[in-house]
């Protein structure tokens, strides 16, 4: 979802999480900064990602179901096919300070066998929590585009 999409939710929900440290830290006043209304979202729980789910008449897909989206019924290597493409991602970020993703629809030709985008490089997406007799696990997805080669 991009953060023009989860501002109207945060409106007409009136929602807010019962733990809201860092929650949405780079929003400031109430909004998303200039020039990120079609960015994803970022800085957010796996419980905030339900509640606009919910809100939106949707759920957060299983890991399987992420991954089929992303595969395909062929089981490719990457969304669009078996062969690294680079103009199908957002170009690596691997400075000291994080620069922002990049926006949702900037790289149509990364786009899955079923239209999905941004499944590679760009930012980590939620599924549905795993939960067995023995385990519980949230599962993150995809890859982000920030691949710091140190620390500080």
């Amino acid at each position: 979802m991009t953060n023009a999409q989860f501002q109207v939710f945060l409106v007409a929900s009136r929602y807010r999480p019962r733990d809201d440290r860092n929650f949405l830290p780079h929003w400031k006043s109430g909004t998303f900064p200039e020039g990120w209304a079609e960015k994803p979202v970022t800085w957010f729980s796996l419980e905030d990602a339900r509640a606009y789910a919910r809100w939106a008449g949707k759920r957060l897909p299983h890991e399987w179901e992420w991954q089929y989206a992303a595969q395909g019924a062929d089981g490719r290597t990457y969304p669009w096919g078996n062969q690294w493409d680079a103009e199908g991602v957002s170009l690596a970020d691997h400075g000291r300070m994080m620069q922002p993703p990049a926006d949702v629809d900037a790289h149509p030709k990364g786009a899955s066998p079923f239209g999905v985008m941004d499944m590679v490089g760009n930012v980590w997406q939620w599924t549905d929590e795993y939960i067995d007799e023995h385990t519980r696990a949230a599962i993150l997805r995809g890859t982000g585009h920030y691949q710091p080669e140190g620390s500080l």
